[in-house]
């Protein structure tokens, strides 16, 4: 089992990864890290794919977390939703309600 520590940085769902092998949530940790980090996109552009892609996905936790992380590291609302409308593109209505739900959990008015 992972460490307090190892564990932070992590999202809560992937945790119970921790029961099953250590070396397994390390693994999913690093990949996350790197796939995140700046190369040929820079983390910006890296957050807003992320954004549309989880509300593509239909990923209401997800996508909040995002979003969270996202006006943490400086972009605007206005600059995710952008992204998360995207995904409008892809899932259609499914995707505006996940982008509705995970504001409603971060508790942003549309």
């Amino acid at each position: 089992m992972a460490s307090k520590g190892e564990l932070q940085g992590i999202p809560q769902p992937m945790r119970w990864l921790s029961r099953v092998s250590a070396d397994l949530l390390k693994a999913f940790a690093e990949l996350r890290l790197r796939v995140q980090e700046g190369g040929r996109l820079s983390v910006r552009e890296k957050r807003l794919a992320l954004t549309a892609a989880y509300a593509s996905i239909g990923c209401v936790k997800c996508l909040a977390g995002c979003i969270r992380e996202g006006l943490k590291e400086g972009l605007s609302i206005e600059e995710l939703l952008e992204a998360a409308s995207v995904a409008v593109l892809v899932r259609g209505a499914e995707a505006v309600i996940t982008v509705s739900e995970a504001l409603r959990l971060l508790e942003i008015k549309a």
